[in-house]
């Protein structure tokens, strides 16, 4: 077998857990399970759940025009469009071209696409941006052949010089990039648990210590040697303070330029460490032109992108960094770690400013998060709750193999949960729309503890089960509009729409009618309600299935009054579904009265499953 031949096989082997994954979640095919995990790779900075890796590649298949994953950020400035074309084999001349002129031709409708490609296309068409980026990849699950293979700093393989017209006043700057199986994989990280002790070795005029704030701190330009021995022994484990872990973005690729560039200068363009250690001890006596700065339970809260280039070219041996130093100021907190602990957050809070957080990122550490963590672990079974990004990406298989239950991963990030308890509640546009508003401060004060929109929708009392139900009938309402991905909301022939936009008014809905049955207002129920819900689930495929039957109905007309603005302007709204929910609780209802007519309340019934 040919060595590049028999590496791609060999990276195909220790990306089998991963492919895994999406093999449980119903796509039984591998290139179905390459193209998932590629384009979750690719879209890594976004933070996509598992469902919106799905919406974002369920325009592959027939008539796809070359585009087998597309989004759009329309948050970015300026937007990015991203599309991928994943291939389970080699990549060739013609696969860019292809996704270019397949986006041009639907975009502008020269050509229709299958129905998922067209109504991307036209939610782009509703509201083009004048000037956007268009990012093409190409990921592929073979190692690339020569000139075709990735660009070792990310970057990308070719960019337009002059911007592309794609429609009346709207303009594109179009990068190329490739990802191929070895640069995927190169991106993987492990991590663990255990706390860092450390001596640093600085020059002696290398480093100075004073009192900020009734709090000893030091700054010290560290050897770029030190911190990649620092990020061989613990890895992600530097970073438990920090509100993630590193991502594996351009922005790494670009430090690694500037380390291979000219490490001397390095120490003037970089923007260094912020670290927080519970003790710095400065020992008397030095060793040579060196002094001992000594940390106990040591942490970077902002310069993971630094400290992980640094590995990177290190490990490579792509750069010498022997003459690299980076700066770095260590504050001594003697709470680190502790529940007492807010210092680390806030400073973390105040210094990240290189890669752009994510509005939930800055909820990581809050200790009632935390809680709900080891909660939904001990639930039987077991479910992982990501509130870190990054930490199920970098848990071993036989870690994630513990939150198997038969086909299914239990899984479930912080920002799933917080939309499905926003919809649970009775905002179901808005969940789907502006999640990021849950987790935003109302004032935008770090300092401003008034969060009432996260504060309502994680309030402290919550149990875990309580957390968790609104996040499981949106997973049976994911399943519904997988088996009818469109709906038909009139007789013309183009009109179809994805059933998908329901998934949280439904959740909505069933939030109304369990909340009406068990005779409160809408909202989370009882944790008691909560455990018996979750425990005999027969009630929920009827409860979901009767919310998309009156939901479907109900958009059909909505959408046809006149100056609605269409049906997906409607379903980003929270107040649109009018007398549906009484629909369905009176649907429900009239099953119940029916089965106690029968004289059925056993095991299997709907009453049956009902505690209240």
């Amino acid at each position: 077998m040919a060595p590049r031949k028999a590496d791609s096989k060999a990276y195909r082997q220790r990306i089998r857990p991963f492919l895994k994954e999406w093999e449980e979640r119903g796509f039984s095919k591998e290139w179905q399970q390459f193209r998932n995990w590629s384009v979750e790779q690719v879209l890594w900075d976004q933070e996509l759940s598992p469902a919106e890796i799905e919406d974002a590649t369920q325009i592959d298949g027939s008539d796809d025009k070359g585009i087998d994953a597309w989004y759009f950020d329309e948050d970015a400035d300026p937007p990015r469009l991203i599309l991928i074309q994943a291939k389970d084999q080699e990549i060739g001349t013609r696969d860019f071209p292809t996704l270019l002129s397949g986006f041009r031709d639907v975009v502008s409708g020269l050509a229709s696409g299958n129905a998922a490609l067209q109504e991307k296309a036209a939610a782009f068409r509703l509201q083009p941006p004048k000037f956007f980026n268009l990012e093409l990849y190409l990921t592929t699950s073979t190692i690339a052949q020569e000139g075709y293979r990735p660009k070792e700093d990310g970057s990308p393989v070719r960019t337009e010089s002059e911007f592309l017209k794609v429609l009346d006043n709207s303009f594109a700057k179009v990068s190329y990039y490739v990802r191929d199986i070895k640069y995927l994989y190169d991106k993987l990280q492990v991590y663990n648990n255990a706390r860092i002790g450390y001596t640093f070795h600085v020059d002696k005029d290398a480093f100075f210590a004073f009192e900020a704030a009734n709090h000893k701190t030091v700054c010290a330009a560290i050897a770029g040697e030190e911190l990649a021995e620092l990020f061989l022994n613990h890895r992600e484990n530097l970073f438990r303070e920090n509100p993630r872990y590193h991502l594996r973005s351009v922005t790494n690729e670009r430090i690694k330029g500037a380390l291979r560039e000219s490490q001397p200068d390095f120490f003037l363009y970089n923007n260094g460490l912020t670290c927080v250690a519970r003790t710095i001890n400065l020992p008397d006596g030095s060793e040579g032109d060196k002094v001992r700065i000594e940390v106990e339970d040591f942490q970077i809260v902002n310069g993971c992108q630094t400290v992980a280039s640094i590995w990177s070219v290190f490990k490579d041996k792509t750069a010498n960094i022997s003459k690299v130093r980076v700066l770095a100021k260590i504050v001594e907190n003697s709470t680190a770690g502790s529940d007492a602990d807010g210092m680390s957050m806030l400073i973390a809070e105040r210094s990240n400013t290189q890669n752009a957080l994510k509005a939930f990122d800055w909820k990581a550490n809050d200790k009632r998060q935390q809680r709900w963590h080891a909660l939904l672990q001990r639930m039987d079974p077991p479910w992982f709750y990501e509130i870190k990004r990054g930490t199920w990406a970098a848990l071993p298989a036989s870690d994630k193999a513990h939150y198997r239950s038969g086909k299914t991963t239990q899984k479930v990030s912080m920002k799933e949960l917080g939309q499905a308890g926003y919809a649970f509640l009775g905002y179901p546009g808005s969940a789907a729309d502006k999640p990021r508003n849950i987790f935003k401060s109302d004032r935008g004060d770090p300092e401003d503890n008034r969060d009432n929109l996260y504060d309502t929708i994680f309030h402290e009392g919550l149990s875990g089960s309580q957390l968790l139900l609104p996040h499981l009938v949106f997973l049976e309402a994911d399943e519904i509009a997988k088996r009818k991905p469109t709906l038909k909301l009139s007789d013309a022939k183009d009109d179809v729409f994805p059933s998908k936009s329901l998934r949280f008014p439904a959740v909505a809905i069933v939030g109304h009618m369990l909340s009406a049955l068990a005779e409160q207002k809408q909202g989370y129920l009882s944790p008691a309600h909560s455990d018996e819900l979750l425990r005999n689930r027969t009630w929920l495929p009827e409860f979901a299935k009767t919310a998309f039957d009156v939901l479907e109905p109900k958009l059909a007309e909505v959408s046809r009054a006149p100056g609605s603005g269409g049906p997906r302007r409607i379903v980003r709204g929270d107040n649109w579904m009018g007398d549906a929910p009484a629909n369905a609780l009176n649907q429900i209802r009239a099953q119940l009265r029916t089965e106690q007519r029968l004289g059925a309340s056993g095991e299997g019934t709907l009453s049956g499953s009902l505690p209240f």
